[in-house]
């Protein structure tokens, strides 16, 4: 089985349409699921020896010491945060397979922007009643935002999931890559280097997910860039939602941040 995850981590950083290809194939599962394993272990390693202060000079020191036991609590965070990423794209994909692209643009911008929204209204409140009400709004909120996904679920069938969910577990193999410039950069002492590198990495995910997302569901282009793009934003909405309703502590959100 590692013999293949080397071999499908390789299509994924240079042949993602070949890459989504062995995805439609059961025996895929495990392997790819063997690159997300290996992609939150170097995490684990990678930030337990990081400075905390880098990239960020500024940084505070954290309130809870980054142990091996703190950096355990951050990456179980991930499984979750990547499932929801999943489940958002197979929802966004549904989304977008009928119906005229710019009314799905323009709907699908605005769903993603309501969390966000919600995010602004907390973080503006400037006295108690207010910033209750906007607490209650930002709790009650994802009942809507999340709850819009569900009958877009429905028309997804098992045939058509699992070969988006082996494939996106198998993407993570770019981010196990980008650990090399970014371990570079601690060495090189370059800031500005490490942040690079991981929008790179990000890019590269945006690109290699939407080139894999077209072939495995018959997306145009556009359309399977937008899915694999509003589905990072969503994502991004859940970690925040959840630090600000003191779910997520603090040190933690800033850390899978940069994880």
């Amino acid at each position: 089985m590692l013999k293949r995850a080397a071999s499908l981590a390789r299509l994924f950083l240079f042949a993602p349409a070949r890459a989504a290809d062995e995805s439609m194939k059961e025996e895929s599962l495990l392997p790819c699921l063997a690159i997300y394993i290996a992609f939150t272990a170097a995490y684990l390693l990678f930030f337990m020896f990081k400075p905390f202060d880098f990239p960020d000079q500024n940084a505070a020191y954290p309130r809870e010491p980054q142990t091996l036991m703190f950096w355990f609590k951050v990456m179980l965070w991930q499984p979750p945060l990547e499932a929801v990423w999943i489940a958002f794209l197979l929802g966004l994909v549904a989304w977008f397979r009928t119906g005229s692209l710019a009314v799905k643009l323009t709907g699908g911008a605005l769903w993603a922007a309501l969390p966000f929204v919600l995010i602004g209204v907390y973080a503006a409140a400037d006295t108690y009643r207010a910033t209750l009400i906007a607490k209650v709004l930002l709790a009650i909120g994802p009942a809507l935002w999340i709850g819009l996904f569900i009958p877009l679920w429905r028309r997804m069938t098992r045939s058509e999931l699992m070969p988006v969910i082996t494939f996106m577990l198998g993407v993570n193999a770019i981010g196990i890559l980008i650990l090399a410039p970014m371990i570079a950069s601690i060495f090189l002492g370059s800031p500005g280097f490490f942040m690079g590198s991981q929008a790179a990495g990000g890019f590269w995910i945006l690109g290699c997910g939407t080139l894999g997302l077209r072939r495995l569901t018959g997306l145009r282009l556009p359309r399977a860039f937008m899915a694999v793009l509003l589905s990072m934003f969503f994502q991004i909405a859940v970690a925040f939602t959840l630090y600000l309703l003191h779910i997520v502590p603090k040190d933690i959100l800033k850390a899978l941040l940069y994880a």
